[in-house]
């Protein structure tokens, strides 16, 4: 019979041979991978570098847009002021432009005009915007002029945005610029002008020129619909083009090509399409993108493969140790399970587990869950009948886990129950909880814990708050929201604290949720958390669910959440829900993503609407501009520079009421000032012109800050 010894040796021989040639396999392996991720990397930069110019390209799309609107004010209130303001604002508020303005049709302004239009621009000697005065409007011949017909014969519908070719300005600067331009329509739908955006792009032109992942990469840009290349890099003397030869037939190899082979050297391409439909390509010499990969790839297997070695060596030292101890060590672990089995099962029984525990009552539903993260937990929950009209509920959450923090979660429990029991009000209960538990607590250990005592005659709920997470009210009708209350100090710390009672209304349809912070604070395995957002999105999409079945739903999300990681802290919660019929709103609503595409889809929401209660025409052309208006705020600013979500609502009767909520930055579009239109128009503040009108259009506009999000509710009587 081998000796263990001999085996062991036999054992590392051939493990030391498999590891050879897995050190093999890898280093094929990970080359490969080195090189994908290589790839993907450039590819990264490319599309973060395409991100940027998007961004840019967007504002320039949305300012077209946006003027495309002023511009039929300006036309229907024939007033320069307007129009004036419009253009310089804009100017202002976007930097990278160089020129604004609106451009009408012949007659279409006045019956008597040919020629209207504004156009302001930033004077780069006097380093401010201005109106241009360097022509006449009704003398300058601008529809037979290539940018207005280009920009004009390519737009079919409302907010179609047109992008003229690039040029070189001639006006003194003599660098890259391009035009948008977007449609002015009338209220029947024709497009009587344009507005206008000048962009100059010679800092973007820079910066693709300096993107250099290796010594001899280069970039293209180019705008196809345009047959125009607007800037290559390549460096060879010998490969010189001058401006007017730059057209797409002039690059001497195919553009479209994932790769290909130029003057000798096989090139990889990295390809994006920009939002205006310029492409922009990265030619990088392939031999140049994995040099470095292979030669760190190699330097790496060596390395591993001697620090096996060594550890193989080790390994083989320790090995007669371990397997002694590890005898040892399962024999401890079987007593110490069994012994914990029997605590788990004390705990359980500590808590109420029958479900519905009292079925004689039929004012309300209750349930309640605790799952520890270890063999026992630190976590309780608990609910009794302080006399035939009161019914107490807690949770609490003891600072660690396993048998420490459950020793102490019984001791806590007992001495809440008992002293509330004893007639007191739920802020003397932990008062005198408090004390005692501060009383020999040598290892500093503490609780956090809510108490409430619901009245069910009245629907009063007193509650009592040390320092535990917020709960949620879900009133009848609506969605769950966070009761906003000023915690106590946690429990067992310091004495003679006082804590504080608070107090709300349960009335019949109201549900309330507690839970412990094992359920916010639940992790996956990239250590993200649940996160309260989470925990409220989950409650509203559960929100009808009765409560036996709410508390798995939620369960269920953790687990879907975590995806298998391990569960790091108890979770516990609890569920009480008031029975009675609940409410439902009248008011018609709509949620839409915050761009200026969902504009059409508002617009025939309202107006379907206000058709279906017959609104008088007039004042149904007055109530589409303050909505536009003020979802135009939302787009532009309300997530900028991220995007998100807008709900409208409409109600219609005596008086028509609009309600428009968003989750963006906090505005409060009423503390804005309205234009003081007495003072020169280069003297006036910047902003507020969108404003005033929908005050002048609406009877009463309201503005609150409310769970995070913007509310603004603006009535109307319907005459």
């Amino acid at each position: 019979m081998y000796s263990l010894r001999l085996k062991i040796l036999a054992i590392t021989f051939v493990f030391m041979t498999l590891l050879g040639a897995a050190f093999v396999a890898y280093s094929m392996v990970t080359t490969a991978k080195y090189k994908q991720l290589r790839i993907e990397s450039i590819g990264k930069t490319v599309a973060l570098e395409t991100e940027k110019i998007n961004k840019l390209i967007g504002m320039v799309e949305r300012g077209a847009i946006s003027l495309s609107r002023d511009g039929l004010l300006y036309c229907e209130s024939r007033s320069n002021e307007v129009a004036e303001t419009s253009a310089m604002v804009f100017l202002h508020s976007f930097p990278v432009a160089v020129g604004a303005g609106f451009w009408f049709e012949p007659y279409a302004y006045d019956k008597n005009t040919i020629r209207a239009g504004i156009y302001a621009f930033f004077d780069k000697e006097k380093g401010e915007v201005r109106l241009d005065d360097t022509f006449i409007m009704a003398e300058y011949d601008y529809h037979n002029q290539n940018w207005y017909r280009e920009v004009f014969d390519a737009i079919k519908k409302p907010y179609q945005v047109v992008w003229a070719k690039p040029y070189v300005d001639d006006t003194g600067s003599f660098s890259y610029m391009t035009t948008a331009g977007a449609g002015v329509f009338d209220q029947d739908d024709n497009l009587i002008g344009i507005s206008t955006v000048d962009w100059e792009i010679e800092k973007v032109i820079a910066e693709l020129s300096a993107m250099k992942p290796t010594e001899n990469s280069f970039i293209l840009l180019y705008a196809p619909e345009h047959d125009y290349i607007i800037t290559d890099t390549y460096e060879p003397k010998h490969y010189q083009r001058d401006i007017s030869d730059a057209i797409l037939d002039t690059i001497p190899w195919d553009t479209e090509a994932g790769s290909f082979v130029f003057e000798g050297v096989r090139y990889l391409s990295f390809s994006r399409t920009l939002d205006n439909n310029w492409l922009l390509n990265m030619e990088i010499p392939e031999n140049e993108i994995f040099a470095d990969v292979e030669k760190n790839n190699a330097r790496f297997s060596v390395i591993m493969a001697v620090s096996s070695v060594v550890m193989l060596c080790l390994a083989f030292v320790v090995n007669t140790k371990l397997i002694k101890a590890h005898t040892r060590e399962r024999e401890e672990k079987e007593r110490i399970g069994t012994e914990l089995n029997i605590a788990a099962e004390i705990q359980t029984m500590m808590l109420p587990s029958e479900f519905p525990p009292f079925p004689d009552r039929s004012e309300f539903d209750i349930h309640a869950s605790m799952l520890p993260a270890k063999e026992v937990g630190g976590d309780f929950y608990d609910f009794f009948f302080m006399d035939d009209d009161t019914l107490a509920v807690v949770i609490a959450d003891v600072s660690g886990k396993g048998v420490p923090a459950a020793l102490f979660m019984a001791i806590a429990k007992t001495l809440i129950k008992n002293t509330a029991r004893s007639g007191k009000a739920p802020g003397e209960v932990f008062a005198i909880v408090n004390n005692i538990l501060c009383e020999n607590n040598e290892r500093g250990m503490f609780v956090t814990a809510f108490m409430g005592y619901y009245s069910i005659k009245s629907g009063s709920f007193v509650f009592v708050n040390a320092g535990h997470n917020p709960p949620l009210l879900k009133k009848a009708g609506s969605d769950y929201a966070f009761i906003k209350a000023k915690p106590g100090f946690i429990l067992g710390v310091m004495e003679d604290f006082m804590y504080n009672e608070e107090s709300i209304d349960l009335e019949p349809g109201d549900t309330l949720y507690l839970y412990t912070d094992g359920v916010t604070e639940a992790m996956n395995n990239d250590m993200a958390l649940f996160s309260e957002e989470r925990l409220l999105a989950v409650l509203n999409n559960n929100k009808d669910t009765p409560v036996e079945e709410l508390l798995s739903a939620i369960k269920q999300e953790i687990d879907s959440f975590t995806g298998g990681a391990a569960q790091a802290d108890d979770i516990t919660m609890l569920a009480l829900h008031v029975n009675g019929s609940e409410t439902t709103d009248s008011m018609k609503m709509i949620t839409v993503e915050a761009r200026i595409e969902s504009l059409h889809t508002i617009i025939d929401f309202v107006d379907t609407e206000l058709s279906r209660h017959d609104v008088a025409p007039p004042l149904k052309n007055q109530l589409d501009a303050a909505v536009e208006e003020v979802f135009s705020n939302i787009v532009n600013y309300a997530y900028k520079p991220g995007t998100g979500n807008a709900t409208i609502g409409i109600n219609v009767g005596e008086e028509i009421m609009f309600r428009f909520e968003d989750s963006g930055n906090p505005f409060n579009p009423t503390e804005i000032p309205d234009p003081d239109f007495n003072k020169p128009l280069a003297e006036r503040e910047i902003g507020g012109l969108g404003v005033f009108i929908v005050k002048q259009f609406m009877d009463k506009v309201y503005y609150s800050r409310f769970e995070n999000k913007n509310i603004l509710v603006m009535t109307k009587k319907n005459i």
